[in-house]
């Protein structure tokens, strides 16, 4: 009998056996003839919940297989592929260069730190511009043309100040003072109706006359800062050209210059960290966010229009960096591109809120003045009304304003 069980059933009996699915269904097709099979199996494996957890285990293997492949793989695309084999255009190499401006643009406006390591690193690209991190660029004339020409002027094309008339019209674009003309001149028409001219007149010019002095000393306030945006641009920086400081035109910088700066300054052009010690550097004016950005070897990057907040003095060491692109290769040369030159992010925000509330406050003002003409609708208007009616009027602009 042990024989026959351990040929057909799985061999030889032990104290911790565990037999397979096939054994046990072979035992039962043997023991179908027993009567009441369920009852006297129910100390037996269950075939049908082994078979289930076979199953649910197969499929939780796949499961964590999948997600080790898609972890892989996520993994390598946040990595980046290694960037591909660079071509130097001719004109560039021509020149005695061996990286072009729209290479160094991209590097500092994408802060890749994997093309950067591509080239070498800061020192690589110092080396691909014939410049040197210690000594700086020779001063010539001649040369600093010839990196012009190949890179650009360190200048915004389109930017010109506005005349006084383009701020006019933009302060009478704004919805508060379209409601006080309209508000002065229901006030002039009703004046000249009752009184006559030029009685009739006097409050109605002088709301008139209030308004225009309102738009003019908002116009002229803004032509004031455009004209100081552009003395800004022309600021002076302090350089390192063959091996001693200067100090030259933000007009007059290219790629290549190490350029010194200290707290307070704005970055003149796009470039990357040369030396110093914990430079913070403030982006809101480009990025709309008040948080400061830690600039170190690390991230190198900084962006033109941006100001050094703050950095820790330390013996031997000064905030230096590479111009890397100037003018409207930049990151503020972009910004103006877009038409984005006159407010920061912050201000589009408020701008486009300031719209969303003035349209409301113009309904509620509506509103309020039709419920308050319903009482003179009642009986036939007189000539002692308009008063009142211009009373209500400008109540409901006061409720606007």
């Amino acid at each position: 009998m042990e024989s026959y069980l351990s040929e057909n059933f799985g061999g030889e009996m032990k104290e911790e056996y565990s037999p397979s699915s096939e054994a046990l269904q072979r035992w039962r097709k043997a023991c179908s003839i027993v009567k009441n099979p369920r009852r006297r199996f129910r100390f037996t494996s269950n075939l049908c919940q082994r078979d289930e957890q076979a199953a649910i285990r197969r499929s939780s293997q796949e499961k964590l297989r999948i997600a080790v492949l898609v972890s892989k793989a996520a993994l390598q695309f946040l990595q980046g592929a290694q960037p591909s084999e660079y071509t130097v255009p001719g004109e560039v190499e021509a020149a005695g260069f061996q990286i072009c401006a729209d290479e160094l643009a991209s590097i500092v406006k994408k802060h890749d730190t994997k093309k950067l390591q591509f080239h070498g690193g800061v020192a690589g690209i110092a080396k691909k511009l014939s410049t040197s991190i210690e000594n700086g660029l020779a001063d010539d004339h001649d040369l600093g043309k010839h990196r012009q020409e190949i890179y650009g002027i360190n200048k915004f094309s389109g930017n010109e100040p506005q005349g006084v008339g383009v701020f006019v019209r933009k302060a009478l674009q704004d919805m508060t003072f379209r409601i006080l003309g309209l508000c002065a001149f229901v006030s002039l028409l009703v004046g000249i109706a009752t009184e006559g001219w030029p009685r009739g007149a006097d409050d109605g010019l002088r709301a008139v006359a209030c308004i225009l002095l309102v738009v003019f000393g908002r116009a002229i306030k803004g032509y004031g800062q455009s004209l100081r945006s552009k003395q800004t641009k022309n600021i002076d920086t302090m350089v390192t050209r063959n091996g001693y400081e200067k100090k030259i035109s933000g007009c007059d910088l290219v790629p290549g210059d190490i350029v010194h700066l200290s707290i307070g300054d704005l970055v003149p052009a796009d470039g990357l960290f040369v030396s110093g010690f914990s430079m913070l550097i403030d982006e809101s004016s480009l990025t709309g966010k008040s948080e400061l950005v830690m600039v170190n070897p690390q991230k190198p990057f900084l962006l033109s229009g941006t100001v050094l907040h703050g950095a820790k003095l330390q013996y031997g060491l000064c905030n230096k960096m590479m111009v890397t692109a100037v003018g409207m290769r930049t990151q503020l040369g972009n910004k103006l591109t877009e038409g984005g030159a006159d407010e920061v992010p912050w201000q589009l925000k408020l701008i486009e809120v300031a719209n969303i509330i003035g349209k409301k406050r113009l309904f509620c003002a509506s509103v309020t003045c039709a419920v308050l003409l319903t009482g003179l609708f009642g009986h036939r208007l007189r000539s002692e009304d308009a008063f009142e009616v211009s009373e209500l009027f400008a109540l409901a602009v006061m409720t606007y304003i």
